[in-house]
């Protein structure tokens, strides 16, 4: 489901004329659609086209709030796009504020995951401080929800599903966001992938600073109760302020309002928030109670973590969402006159020894009247026939050009020729554990076919499999020309048939499923007799 596909429904409080055209705007906009005047500061607007840093020219003005401004702007270099954000030198000089835009520097430069958005540069620049990001081209999630009122509960899933990855890899560096809120969240135009930003206030649980007992930070509309109370905060904070953001996804509006702050911070204490599903709103029932979960008073009654809450998102999702067989029949189709082709000689990285070898071999035969067939492996070489039957697992070759997945970075692959493959992951995974849970998927399938009578002699059709993060998943260079699926979100795998990779997220819990899913979709897709049988396997639902 694209998380454009919605008629726009801006509530008119949101609303007001343009100064200059007379056109409608929202509140949020810093320029109008209609006529490109600009609607901030125009401070702001007088430092377009100057060079910050040395290296970055300011193009345009993104956003601004209450202490900085954020650019769009290029390295003068290279033409990267990046965010600027600037701290004027008139809030640069008050400590806290100066404070406030430090931690964020310091939090930006320990983070390093495709959910959060990247820090380049940190720098003064006559006076001002400078935060050099990446650039993410979509819309906030607070656009998303002011343009088209609420969001569905799918999309609001899959939003969430992203932001919690990126929590998850935070609050595992000891670090907390403390500012959940949609502004916060960016989506991205080509894959709707979620970017988390802002860690303007976030604590360091290494650190004292920003934490003093008392000390109430964040906004009060998605403010935890122990954030008002002025509280030690921890991990389930940020499960409290996105539940507050989910809410408002979903009603339109946030759990709690009020004509003052105070009104809105007291009902954080007291208040129970009315169920969506009383308000309208069509969701899943443990879709609204992980909701309802995380927006509980106590911490110790919310999700225990991150990750325990995108499982359960994820579950829902998967009970509820029936794109994957669809999409495997998609890609089978469009595919079909790719596969079959002959892999030619081995790739050899620059300090990595590859003897990976093996040929492709036609598809086994069609089944006969009785619905069943033996696939036969011919080899070449007449002098190899009499030991062809007895293979039923050769060696695989790498391509001639492997695939690289953007951003992320691979130990050297490792090969396991017994399997006929190869694994490339990242330095934190064991490619051994990788390789078993792809052999014990590839068993359980090769039982399932002998059980509808089917038995495949040939070469497995995969040749590789590649560890990514669940990001890799949304970004349509990983298909190699398929379609991007519209579960990406939730996805665990992806099949390359043009180099015979198998693509699998790096949470091991996943591995099992996300092999079943592989095998099958390659074998469906390559050896396609067997495909009717292949979308029944069990692991594969």
């Amino acid at each position: 489901m694209s998380l454009v596909d919605f008629e726009a429904r801006v509530p008119a409080e949101m609303e007001s004329p343009c100064p200059s055209c007379g056109a409608t705007v929202l509140d949020i906009d810093v320029r109008c659609k209609a006529c490109g005047a600009s609607l901030g500061s125009t401070g702001a607007q007088r430092l377009i086209g100057q060079v910050v840093l040395g290296q970055y020219e300011l193009l345009d003005v993104l956003g601004h709030g209450g202490m900085s401004v954020v650019y769009q702007g290029r390295h003068r270099i290279t033409d990267q796009p990046v965010a600027l954000k600037i701290l004027p030198p008139e809030l640069a000089a008050h400590s806290q504020v100066k404070s406030r835009f430090l931690e964020e520097a310091k939090a930006l430069a320990q983070l390093d995951h495709p959910n959060i958005v990247h820090l380049y540069n940190f720098g003064q620049e006559n006076g001002s401080f400078v935060l050099a990001m990446q650039f993410v081209a979509g819309k906030t999630w607070e656009r998303l929800i002011l343009e088209n009122q609420r969001l569905s509960w799918q999309v609001t899933a899959r939003i969430t599903i992203d932001v919690l990855r990126a929590l998850e890899y935070a609050h595992g560096q000891g670090i907390i966001h403390r500012d959940m809120k949609p502004s916060n969240v960016l989506v991205r135009a080509s894959d709707s992938a979620a970017t988390v930003m802002d860690f303007g206030i976030a604590k360091m649980t290494t650190s004292s600073r920003l934490t003093a007992t008392g000390q109430t930070m964040g906004t009060v509309r998605y403010m935890s109760p122990e954030q008002v109370r002025g509280q030690e905060v921890d991990a389930s904070t940020d499960l409290y302020s996105l539940g507050a953001t989910m809410y408002e996804s979903l009603v339109g509006e946030t759990p709690f309002d009020g004509s003052t702050h105070f009104d809105i911070m007291s009902k954080h204490l007291t208040d129970v928030p009315v169920p969506p599903s009383k308000r309208g709103v069509s969701v899943p029932a443990n879709f609204e109670q992980a909701l309802m979960r995380s927006l509980s008073k106590k911490p110790s009654e919310r999700p225990g973590s991150a990750r325990e809450l995108r499982k359960l998102l994820e579950a829902e999702l998967r009970e509820q969402d029936v794109g994957l067989v669809e999409t495997q029949k998609v890609s089978r189709e469009l595919l079909r006159e790719a596969v079959a082709r002959p892999q030619v000689a081995a790739v050899t990285a620059p300090g990595t020894v590859t003897n990976f070898a093996m040929q492709d071999v036609d598809p086994p035969a069609k089944r006969g009247r009785t619905g069943r067939w033996i696939g036969l492996v011919l080899l070449a070489s007449a002098g190899l026939a009499a030991a062809a039957f007895a293979i039923t697992r050769g060696r695989a070759a790498a391509p001639a050009t492997m695939w690289v997945p953007t951003g992320v970075a691979l130990a050297p692959r490792v090969e396991f020729p017994e399997l006929g493959l190869a694994v490339r992951a990242p330095e934190a995974i064991n490619p051994a554990e990788v390789a078993h849970a792809y052999k014990e998927a590839r068993e359980a399938f090769d039982a399932h076919l002998r059980s509808g009578g089917l038995q495949i002699l040939a070469t497995p059709p995969v040749h590789e499999i590649v560890v990514v993060p669940p990001a890799t998943l949304c970004l349509p260079s990983t298909y190699s020309g398929i379609p991007l699926p519209k579960e990406c979100m939730t996805a665990v795998h992806a099949f390359r048939v043009a180099d015979h990779t198998l693509v699998v997220v790096d949470d091991p819990e996943s591995w099992p499923r996300a092999m079943s899913l592989g095998v099958s979709e390659a074998v469906c897709t390559i050896q396609g007799e067997a495909c009717d049988l292949a979308l029944k396997f069990p692991g594969a639902q």
